[in-house]
């Protein structure tokens, strides 16, 4: 896990590593279902004694926001895990599985938007911004400010359930095989760049809408992001 933690300084030592570990789950750095970064790891980043993280964890723990898997506490999930078909997946069951996960987007993320050109507060629409800002043509890089954007959105939506339907959903896209098999595939190369392009257009567009509150056309951005790349990826990636 790299989540980065502040060095702490105050003197409610474990109040303040439960402070910084809360921000994270709300914020989507850590995941529901995901588990937490090692005590050693915790402690080097924190700078603190092993005591003080293991009060911070059992107070997150005792308020339900982590839950206890074998000896490693993991964040609380109140839905499912997403599971995608693996490495044996044909071509076309990879492509109808993406299919899958983008319905689901075109389910949420128009009305996630919404909320978010409406609810989002100042600290988060300048978040949004900068993060529809980045231009890079590396896949990997892209990948990541891609996950990044769209998590911004959900974050500033104001509902956390919602929230969590979503990051599950991006989830189970990004981190899937099906994805990864057809990005980096050589004989879509040209393809795939079109995508990186095309997709940063996009999110400065939507930025540009959900910033001003414009939620109409925030809608319309999203919608015609998705329905972008979901074409492109189901017709033309091989």
């Amino acid at each position: 896990m790299s989540t980065p933690f502040a060095p702490v300084k105050r003197r409610t030592i474990s109040s303040e590593i439960r402070a910084q570990l809360l921000e994270a789950i709300r914020s989507g750095e850590l995941q529901p279902g995901s588990p937490v970064p090692a005590e050693r790891q915790l402690c080097e980043q924190f700078g603190v004694a092993r005591t003080s993280v293991r009060e911070a964890i059992q107070g997150l723990t005792a308020s339900g926001y982590l839950e206890r898997r074998g000896n490693r506490p993991v964040v609380a999930e109140r839905l499912p895990e997403i599971r995608l078909t693996g490495e044996s997946a044909t071509p076309d069951e990879r492509k109808a599985l993406v299919r899958q996960l983008f319905e689901v987007r075109r389910t949420i993320e128009p009305v996630m938007s919404e909320f978010a050109a409406r609810r989002a507060t100042d600290d988060e629409r300048a978040d949004i911004a900068a993060l529809a800002a980045r231009s890079t043509g590396h896949i990997d890089e892209f990948r990541a400010a891609d996950r990044a954007f769209h998590t911004s959105i959900a974050r500033a939506c104001g509902n956390p359930l919602l929230q969590e339907v979503y990051g599950k959903t991006l989830g189970a896209l990004f981190d899937s095989l099906e994805l990864a098999s057809l990005l980096y595939a050589e004989i879509n190369r040209k393809e795939v760049a079109d995508i990186i392009a095309t997709s940063t257009t996009a999110h400065r567009a939507i930025a540009d809408a959900l910033v001003a509150g414009r939620r109409k056309p925030t809608v319309a951005a999203v919608q015609a992001h998705l329905d972008d790349v979901e074409r492109r990826m189901i017709d033309r990636l091989l």
